[in-house]
C-alpha cells in the first residue's frame, strides 16, 4: 500500500538524519501518511517499527475503518494525550513537523515537555517526499481542477458592475461544494491592489480577479482568472502578458534548471512589456495537500534554488501584476512537470469571456 511505503521512505530519511521518532500534529502530514483526514491530528512515526495514532477514545472505531494503521492510543483528556506522547518519545533526537501554518502553541508545549531532548524540524524531510506526486495524487489534483472550473463558471454568471465581491465568492464556493470539494478557499478583488484578497462587501466596478482553490480527496488545485468589465488598455496589456507566460511556460522550464533561473526568464518577459515595477517575485509554488506548498518561491528564498524535477506540480502565475494603476490582476493555473516538458492540468480558457 502506498501509505505504508510513504512511512517506510520517511523512516529511511529519519535514520539517515539520526532522528529516532517524529510527531505530526498537522492535518496535511496526517492525511499523507494515514490516508484520511481527522481532527485533531496526532501521529507518531518511529524510525523503526509501526506508527501510532492518538485519538479521542470514542472516535477510534470510525478512524480504524479509514486507515491502514493498527496502533491507537485513546485519550479523553489532553493531559493523557501529552503523557502518552511523552512516554513514547523518550529518545535523544525527536522530530516535529513545522509546516508553514503549524501551531506555535502546540510546538511550544511539545518543546517544553521535552526540554532535555533535541527537537528537530522534519518538515524538509517530509517535503522531499511530498514534492513529487504519484499518478493517484495527480488524478485527484485534476479532479480538483474540474471542480475549480465549475466554480469559475458560477462566478462568471454573476459578475457585473455593482455585484458584491462577497456574492461572487459565495456563488463560486457553493458551486464547488456541490461539485464535491472537501475544502474551498476563495479570493476576490475588484479595487486597489490587494494580493491576498479575501472577498468584501464591496461592489465590483471595472474589473475583478477571482482566485479559487478547491481540494478533492485532500488535494488542491490553484486557479485564477481576471475579468475586465470595461475597456482598459493597461490592464488588457497586463493580462495579455500573463497569457503569454502560460503559452510559453513549457519553453521557459527545463529539467534540473533551478526555479530561480525559470523566474529570471519570466521576469524578463514582464520587463520586456514594461511591467517590472508591477511584478511581485515568485511566479509560483508547489500544489498538493496544501494549495501552497514546497517549493514556495514567494516567501522561502531557499526553495528558489531547488531544481525542476518530473512529477512536481506547481502553480504558474501566482505572482500577480499589482500597482496603483492596475490594481491586482493575474492568470494562474496548475501545471505538471514532465520528462518531456510541462502540462497545464486544465483546458479552461486563459482569457474567458463573460
Amino acid at each position: 500500500m502506498k501509505y505504508q511505503e510513504r512511512v517506510k521512505k520517511f523512516q529511511q530519511l529519519m535514520r539517515r538524519k539520526g532522528i529516532h521518532v517524529s510527531m505530526f500534529r498537522d492535518s496535511y502530514a496526517f492525511r499523507y501518511f494515514t490516508g484520511t483526514c481527522w481532527d485533531p491530528p496526532a501521529l507518531l512515526i518511529p524510525a523503526e517499527g509501526e506508527p501510532t495514532i492518538f485519538a479521542i477514545e470514542e472516535e477510534i472505531p470510525e478512524l480504524q475503518q479509514k486507515t491502514w494503521i493498527k496502533n491507537f492510543l485513546p485519550y479523553r483528556d489532553v493531559k493523557v494525550l501529552i503523557n502518552s506522547v511523552h512516554k513514547r518519545v523518550d529518545s535523544p533526537v525527536i522530530g516535529f513537523n513545522l509546516d508553514i501554518d503549524a501551531s506555535a502553541l502546540l510546538y511550544s508545549m511539545f518543546e517544553k515537555i521535552h526540554a532535555r531532548r533535541k527537537i528537530v524540524d522534519v518538515h524538509p524531510l517530509l517535503m522531499e517526499l511530498r514534492m513529487f506526486k504519484d499518478p493517484q495524487e495527480i488524478e485527484a489534483i485534476k479532479k480538483a481542477g474540474q471542480i475549480a472550473e465549475q466554480g469559475m463558471r458560477a462566478a462568471m454568471e454573476v459578475i457585473k458592475p455593482g455585484v458584491l465581491e462577497l456574492d461572487v465568492a459565495a456563488e463560486a464556493e457553493y458551486a464547488m461544494r456541490k461539485a464535491g470539494a472537501d475544502q474551498v478557499f476563495v479570493y476576490v478583488n475588484s479595487g486597489p491592489p490587494r494580493v491576498h484578497a479575501k472577498p468584501r462587501a464591496v461592489p465590483i466596478k471595472d474589473y475583478v480577479l477571482v482566485d479559487l482553490m478547491p481540494s478533492y480527496d485532500g488535494y488542491f488545485y490553484d486557479f485564477a482568472r481576471t475579468f475586465l468589465l470595461k475597456k482598459d488598455p493597461l490592464r488588457e496589456r497586463a493580462l495579455k502578458t500573463m497569457e503569454t507566460l502560460h503559452k510559453r511556460f513549457p519553453d521557459f522550464v527545463q529539467l534540473n534548471m533551478t526555479f530561480h533561473r525559470v523566474e529570471e526568464k519570466i521576469a524578463a518577459l514582464y520587463a520586456g512589456e514594461g511591467f517590472s515595477s508591477a511584478y511581485l517575485y515568485g511566479f509560483g509554488h508547489g500544489v498538493g495537500l496544501r494549495f501552497e506548498e514546497t517549493p514556495i518561491l514567494t516567501i522561502v528564498p531557499g526553495d528558489r534554488m531547488k531544481p525542476v524535477k518530473p512529477s512536481m506540480v506547481v502553480s504558474v502565475g501566482h505572482a500577480p501584476l499589482s500597482s496603483l494603476e492596475i490594481g491586482t490582476v493575474k492568470i494562474e493555473d496548475t501545471w505538471l512537470i514532465k520528462e518531456d516538458g510541462a502540462e497545464r492540468l486544465s483546458s479552461f480558457p486563459l482569457r474567458p469571456e463573460i
